[in-house]
């Protein structure tokens, strides 16, 4: 096989491959990119209790704290995974960081499947789950005409 018949083969080649690239890798980039879409604001804090044990174990309660984070068109109740009332050696024992999530802050995160993915004010994720999820009725025009 000449030279002149594997250049424009090769041409070819490149070119598919160039076209794949352009196309594949945004996907790839995009899949995997960390982005907080939703903005909300805390409108009211709380906990959750559950117990653990029970039987020939020791019952242990758990308070947690939750936060109502009110959209534009939605309302999420979160809860923070850490206990309240346990030793906070390990891990603190509310979510937001060195700066506590309050009311009136508004916070951006994003949703997957059961877990809200909060950006901190140190710009690090971090996860609560995602008790209830409802419309905003605020958000709704329809809800506001007589």
């Amino acid at each position: 096989m000449s030279m002149a018949v594997r250049a424009p083969a090769l041409a070819h080649l490149s070119l598919m491959l160039a076209i794949l690239c352009f196309v594949v890798l945004p996907v790839f980039v995009h899949a995997g990119s960390k982005e907080h879409p939703i903005e909300g604001t805390i409108t009211a804090l709380g906990t959750s209790q559950d117990t653990t044990g029970g039987g020939s174990t020791p019952v242990f309660t758990h308070m947690r704290r939750t936060y109502t984070v009110r959209t534009d068109n939605r309302v999420f109740v979160l809860e923070c995974p850490y206990d309240m009332e346990g030793l906070h050696i390990a891990a603190p024992s509310e979510c937001g960081g060195k700066k506590k999530f309050a009311i009136g802050d508004t916070i951006h995160f994003r949703v997957q499947k059961n877990h809200a993915f909060v950006l901190t004010a140190q710009g690090q994720d971090e996860k609560l789950r995602v008790v209830s999820e409802a419309m905003n009725p605020a958000g709704d025009p329809a809800a506001s005409q007589p």
